[in-house]
């Protein structure tokens, strides 16, 4: 943190390893290797990212106790969640139209007086444009421009920033929004406000949305567990099939979409390719061999 990196992540995977251990080694005083290894196991929903993050924090906790001198078992290095990430919930049409009639008709909260307020129009940004969720949560007043459809995301994955644009219809709603939220909270700087005002916590957001998840009567497709990602996800593979659709080049815009998303590398944008063979049968014509 002294260097400037974010640690909110790594502060997360350790207090869950805390509770692990208060409930599965409570008289334990050192980092054995059983309970390393018992944490270490892949859970069927999580990706190959998430796994190696997890267990890369507790690795390098096990080499901090070494070195402070303390008696600890360092998780061996070469443990992979799998070379490809579980294959993850997209939505469909149904499943959106649900979530967000859900959304639109929210009552107010008797703890919150904004929460019906944000969950309509923070969702949609997350869907139409492509944002991570920390992208959303992080998002300015000031970062979104209502005339030119300018949206300014900050401090994203690897300390990269970005700009990608919104369409009208997402930008008047943002405009209804802001003049309801500016009686309740005219001096906050956050886009997205929690009941005090202020940027929704990692946690909060979580929890809204498993809400409006739950709520909207989405259930889990096999293993696929629907999530804050699957917004992104679908985003994108949404887009590459109407590009299809359309009879668009889908290899020169390809690389605009990388650029968009935010993406360190193009592999990362041509993964969602994999996707479409299962979710779109009428796509038979689509030369995948070629990326």
């Amino acid at each position: 943190k002294d260097f400037g990196h974010s640690y909110k992540s790594q502060t997360y995977h350790l207090l869950e390893f805390d509770r692990f251990c208060l409930a599965e080694y409570p008289r334990a005083e050192t980092l054995t290797e059983e309970m390393v290894m018992k944490w270490s196991v892949i859970k069927p929903t999580e990706s190959s990212n998430g796994y190696v993050s997890r267990i890369t924090t507790l690795r390098q906790f096990g080499k901090y106790l070494v070195m402070t001198g303390e008696d600890a078992f360092i998780l061996p290095d070469g443990l992979k969640g799998g070379d490809m990430p579980l294959m993850p919930y997209v939505f469909t049409q149904e499943s959106l139209q649900s979530f967000f009639n859900y959304t639109d008709t929210m009552k107010r909260y008797y703890q919150s007086t904004v929460r019906h307020l944000v969950a309509p129009v923070m969702f949609r940004y997350m869907y139409c444009c492509g944002l991570r969720p920390v992208e959303v949560r992080r998002l300015n007043r000031e970062d979104v421009n209502l005339k030119t459809g300018r949206v300014f995301i900050r401090e994203s994955k690897y300390n990269r920033e970005r700009i990608v644009y919104a369409e009208d219809d997402l930008l008047s709603l943002t405009s209804v929004y802001l003049q309801k939220i500016n009686m309740v909270f005219p001096d906050s700087t956050a886009l997205f406000v929690d009941r005090k005002g202020r940027h929704l916590s990692k946690e909060a957001h979580q929890y809204l949305f498993e809400i409006c998840r739950n709520g909207s009567g989405i259930k889990a497709s096999g293993t696929r567990q629907p999530n804050m990602y699957s917004f992104r996800h679908s985003f994108a593979t949404h887009r590459i099939y109407l590009w299809h659709k359309e009879g668009k080049d889908i290899d020169s815009l390809l690389p605009g979409l990388s650029a968009y998303m935010g993406h360190s590398k193009f592999q990362s944008t041509l993964y969602y390719l994999h996707f479409l063979p299962e979710l779109f049968s009428n796509m038979s014509g689509f030369g995948f061999e070629q990326f």
